[in-house]
């Protein structure tokens, strides 16, 4: 594989694109903005996302023109916010992607059916699953922007598309696990922007370390239980693939969905945090997404009810965690 199209002008989308030139893959990238489209390829800088990060131009062409960049590569990746994936996918031909493989590293419910991105791709574009692969963390965009030491899973029932993807993507400080768990990846990779939110809420509350233990072990056996439910096979959640990612998010200052909590838990409102925030923080759809799941699913899982209240319903955040302090162990 030599080149990938790529959707999306974002912070992950950077350090994605980052991996893949450093690597010597010719990237076709679709951004929104002229501005940003200009600095990438006169300067190899994007001026929006990881500005301290420069990008090898002679492997880059950045275009404004979905259609052109989708017509460029037969492996399409897409990294863009859940809730703007189906006007996305609105505006595309599906004659463009046929024939074509799928990428998507995208951590949110779709639609209002709330289905995993892969399942949309599917659904939309009538993208088998065999053509299709996901890529999750444990990643965050700035510290792959700095080189250090990262871990990436990526996902397909393909086992010669995953060696295919492999090369493209492993590098001197990131390393690759591969997995064929697409469904039971991307709902970890969904959940843990919930328990970051509901970690940052706790943090804007001012708990302290031990009460942040309990929320996080919590976490992982909601997790367990969702994963179960769906009956996801070989679910062994003890690994980089499902806890790595739920840690990193749940703790690190990196973390934008943390951060939206954090502001939450000191009173702000949905959206004066939306307002205050540059990035989108994927959590806020995840759990909307994630509640009604769960719902159907007849499972009870409190950190969810808890995010779900506060962030849809506008329940009181302090009163709230009173709620949920009596309903974890």
């Amino acid at each position: 594989m030599t080149e990938i199209s790529v959707i999306g002008g974002g912070s992950w989308a950077t350090a994605l694109v980052k991996i893949l030139t450093e690597n010597k893959i010719k990237v076709y990238w679709y951004l929104r903005r002229q501005v940003q489209v200009e600095a990438l390829n006169d300067e190899g800088v994007n001026p929006d996302y990881l500005s301290f990060v420069k990008l090898d131009t002679n492997y880059l062409q950045a275009s404004t023109d979905l259609h052109l960049v989708l017509q460029q590569a037969s492996t399409i990746l897409f990294v863009v916010p859940s809730a703007h994936f189906p006007t996305l996918c609105s505006a595309i031909d599906p004659e463009l992607l046929q024939g074509k493989k799928v990428i998507t590293s995208i951590k949110g419910t779709v639609g209002e059916d709330n289905v995993l991105p892969s399942a949309f791709v599917a659904n939309y574009f009538g993208i088998e699953a065999f053509r299709q692969a996901v890529l999750a963390g444990p990643c965050h965009a700035e510290e792959i922007g700095m080189g250090k030491k990262t871990y990436m899973t990526i996902c397909s029932p393909n086992d010669a598309f995953l060696e295919q993807l492999k090369p493209c993507f492993l590098s001197r400080y990131l390393s690759i696990n591969l997995h064929t768990d697409i469904c039971g990846i991307e709902y970890a990779a969904i959940y843990k922007n919930v328990v970051g939110l509901v970690c940052g809420m706790a943090k804007g509350l001012n708990y302290g370390d031990n009460f942040m233990a309990v929320l996080v072990s919590n976490a992982i056996y909601e997790l367990q239980l969702l994963l179960d439910a769906l009956h996801v096979p070989d679910s062994r959640i003890a690994c980089s693939s499902y806890l790595g990612d739920l840690l990193v998010t749940a703790y690190s200052s990196h973390s934008r969905n943390r951060s939206f909590g954090e502001l939450i838990g000191r009173g702000y409102s949905v959206e004066q945090t939306q307002n205050a925030m540059s990035m989108v923080a994927e959590g806020y759809a995840a759990t909307q997404g994630l509640y009604q799941t769960a719902k159907d699913l007849g499972l009870n899982m409190p950190i969810i009810n808890t995010a779900y209240r506060v962030l849809y319903n506008h329940m009181a955040v302090t009163s709230e965690f009173k709620l949920l302090e009596r309903n974890i162990i």
